[in-house]
């Protein structure tokens, strides 16, 4: 009943988990904030304030605080949003321009009004969806800005020229909106069911697409409604001031008509006579693009994410490794960095804007993003100066950090990579699961890392298998459960012992405190497993050699599982200019990979990437059949056919000969980008067809004229709405081709695929259309002769 003092029995430590993440930065201790916004407010609000806090200091920070601010996504969403904010102003300008320089001054100004006046009614929709300005919402706008005024040139367009006909203002402006409601409504409706199958694409790609429809189809929308009931009142008015044009004008209109009238009229009497050869130029000309890209002359990249500024560095070191032996290797790895920037800037601080280590646990370790923690592991996290002001490209700059680093006793795993963006996973995971043993399982995963390791362009190989510290094994024997000793009983007294134990926790002020029992270090260390003494449940003390079988092994330091099953996974980053995704996994199938498997008795599939990839391409799947449904359909309203739509719909396909020239002349590769941009180019493409073929259809139902004659003047007289509304589209979008920052080099080739696209077909709806029609009423007549003879046969 005596009281004795803790004291008097333990020495009374207060100390912080030695367990717990550390930051270093220079070598001194360091402390990582990340602030992060909530979701409803603006990111651009959230910065201001930090920065406005930091400015101001509080009095209560030490002044030998040393506050260093990094990796601010805000700066990043400014240089985006400027970047395309500028090209938006480049299009809108060649958009005007184009606009002026085609049609009269009055009537080009009405036209260009509706560009705000739909663009507002967009943002307005955006903001009662709950959508932000963002890089996408942006360039989906630079679409708009193009496509927008579509509509509205071919109403206007035709209502100039029914005024120039000799009609009355007014009557001009009312016959053309009349002459052109449906087939604006229809070219519209395609247009959007074109883009609304984006929606249908899921995972991070349709998370990052999926507001350009949204954009696009609201601007169709405000566009629809501004072309049909505002754009005639501005008309009549702008028809009733037409007055002389300038001498300017004069020439430049007497210079399209004898365009028109004798030589491209020439252009169509021949490609007409000779349709079939026309066609199999055409055919020709798709097989040709096909073999580019089957050939690999025009490569593909699942996601080109942009250019990144943060380098992550995970290390590993032996089991066993202390704390301080981790953090001198991290201090050394970061010297390395700072003597090498001297190969390319004189002041480090010109390349490097933060370096932060971290010890006990890696940044991620991939795949799924998880941590390794633990004495052994740290991690390095550098952030460089934006891409466009460092002298250096990333992947330089990791090569050359690699190459600086000297070798470091007891290192296991040590990779270097920029931290991408886009979908999530590495470029290369390869999944094996199954097998009898774990060691069958790590020993697969090792012979496929040789695998890999023989291709060229293959780097920073590693499983998610690793083995684990030296473990002693520990088995009760019979006599051990005879005396009433358990597995869970024996194990939670060896960890009392070696670890500690939790015997009180407390609230002391915001924190809580732990009060842990445990053996001195020199304690724990002078202790023996065989003599160890367990309590057993009477109340004896036994060694534990008495009771159980003590085995040395090494283990692994994580067990992952998929659906129960034990799985590892290889993963591997990849060199695009030497080596792409597909190839690897082709090489893989055929050199080794499906032996190895059935060797260990193990399945493998391929996730990261290529399973994003592969559930894409499944998504864009149906949203192409979703789209070419719809577009049939609507054409089939407008032409009262079921033949008619295929006569416009041919000309989808010829868009991808556009689109690959231009990925081959401005040096891009195909995208997944790219492919959801040619779905959206296929409703852009009937629109001009649309025009053309409707045209036609009303030369011969309203003029009585001859096919051929139908077809000829149609081309003609729809050649300058054909050429305005491709040309104003590829204005909107052309200053994005010609951007240098390496931020927009992610969305090139959206903007490459619409731009060039257009370019190719535009020539495609002005011969090959016409050439179509002419080739559908053959084959009719062909089909009425045959029935005609079936009929005198049959009589």
């Amino acid at each position: 009943g005596q009281k004795i003092r803790v004291g008097d029995l333990a020495e009374v430590s207060e100390r912080f988990d030695a367990d717990q993440i550390e930051g270093r930065r220079f070598g001194e201790r360091a402390v990582e904030l990340e602030v992060q916004r909530a979701l409803t407010s603006d990111a651009l609000d959230a910065a201001d304030a930090l920065d406005r806090y930091l400015a101001e200091r509080p009095d209560h920070l030490p002044s030998a605080l040393n506050i260093d601010v990094y990796d601010i996504l805000a700066n990043l969403i400014r240089e985006r949003i400027d970047l395309l904010l500028r090209n938006g102003l480049g299009g809108l300008i060649l958009v005007l321009g184009i606009l002026f320089l085609f049609l009269n001054s009055r009537v080009a100004f009405w036209i260009a009004a509706g560009i705000p006046i739909s663009l507002m009614a967009m943002l307005a929709i955006l903001w009662l969806n709950g959508q932000t300005i963002n890089m996408i919402s942006l360039f989906a706008m630079l679409l708009a800005i193009g496509i927008v005024v579509d509509d509205a040139i071919v109403v206007g367009e035709h209502a100039a020229a029914l005024r120039e006909q000799g009609l009355a203002p007014i009557d001009a402006a009312e016959q053309g909106v009349l002459h052109m409601v449906a087939p604006v409504t229809s070219a519209s409706l395609t247009t959007i069911a074109s883009f609304l199958p984006i929606f249908v694409i899921g995972g991070i790609i349709g998370t990052i697409v999926r507001e350009v429809p949204l954009v696009v189809v609201a601007v169709l929308i405000a566009s629809l409604i501004e072309c049909f009931f505002v754009l005639p009142c501005h008309m009549r008015g702008a028809l009733r001031h037409l007055g002389r044009p300038s001498r300017w004008r004069e020439r430049f209109n007497g210079g399209f008509d004898h365009f028109r009238d004798l030589i491209f009229r020439g252009w169509v009497e021949t490609a007409l006579a000779w349709r079939y050869t026309v066609a199999a130029l055409a055919i020709g000309a798709f097989i040709l693009s096909i073999a580019l890209i089957t050939g690999g002359r025009v490569g593909f990249v699942f996601f080109s994410a942009p250019e990144s500024d943060t380098i992550e560095v995970n290390l590993q070191m032996s089991p066993g490794t202390s704390r301080d032996e981790i953090g001198r290797a991290i201090e050394v790895i970061d010297d390395a960095l700072y003597r090498m920037t001297a190969e390319f800037v004189d002041d480090p601080a010109d390349l490097v804007v933060m370096s932060y280590g971290q010890l006990g646990s890696t940044i991620t370790d991939n795949p799924g993003g998880q941590r390794l923690t633990g004495d052994n592991v740290g991690s390095l996290r550098v952030q460089l100066i934006t891409s466009d002001e460092r002298p250096v490209r990333i992947g330089d700059f990791i090569e050359a950090w690699r190459t600086e680093i000297p070798a470091i006793a007891g290192v296991e795993i040590l990779t270097l990579k920029e931290r991408a963006g886009g979908p999530p996973g590495r470029e290369l995971d390869i999944r094996l699961r199954g097998g009898s043993s774990l060691d069958g399982v790590k020993q697969a995963s090792l012979e496929l890392r040789a695998l890999l390791a023989r291709l060229p362009g293959v780097s920073q190989i590693d499983d998610d298998l690793p083995y684990g510290k030296e473990e002693v094994l520990i088995e009760l024997t019979p006599r051990g459960r005879a005396l009433g000793f358990t597995t869970e009983s024996v194990g939670r007294q060896l960890r009392n012992a070696l670890e500690g134990r939790i015997a009180k926790r407390f609230p002391r002020g915001d924190e809580e405190v732990e009060v842990i029992v445990s053996l001195t270090d020199d304690g724990a260390a002078r202790l023996g497993l065989e003599s160890f003494l367990l309590r057993s449940p009477n109340g004896q003390e036994i060694l534990l050699g008495e009771v159980a079988r003590l085995q040395d092994d090494r283990g692994y330091a994580r067990i992952q599982r998929e659906d129960g099953v034990r799985r590892a996974a290889v993963t591997a980053e990849l060199d695009e200019a030497l080596i792409r995704q597909e190839q690897v996994i082709e090489a893989l199938q055929e050199g080794g990979l499906p032996e190895i498997a059935e060797r260990y008795g193990l399945d493998y599939r391929f996730a990261g990437k290529a399973e994003e990839q592969a559930e894409t391409f499944a998504d864009i799947r149906i949203g192409a059949m979703l789209a070419l449904a719809l577009i049939y359909i609507i054409l089939a309203w407008v032409f009262a056919s079921f033949w008619r739509p295929f006569a416009v719909m041919l000309v989808i396909p010829f868009g991808l000969v556009g689109a690959v020239l231009g990925h081959l002349l401005m040096g891009f590769d195909l995208s997944i980008l790219s492919i959801i941009a040619f779905l959206g180019l296929a409703g852009i493409l009937v629109n001009d067809s649309i025009i053309m073929v409707s045209a036609i259809d009303r030369l011969r139902k309203e003029d009585g004229l001859s096919l051929d004659r139908a077809i000829i003047d149609g081309a003609c007289s729809r050649l300058r709405a054909v050429i305005l509304t491709s040309a104003t589209t590829i204005g909107g979008l052309s200053p994005l081709l010609f951007e240098t920052s390496l931020q927009a080099r992610f969305l090139i080739p959206m903007g490459v695929t619409i731009v060039f696209g257009l370019m190719v077909t535009t020539f495609l709806v002005l011969f090959l259309v016409p050439v179509l029609v002419g080739i559908q009423a053959d084959i009719g007549a062909l089909k009425n002769r045959l029935s005609d003879r079936l009929r005198t046969a049959a009589a």
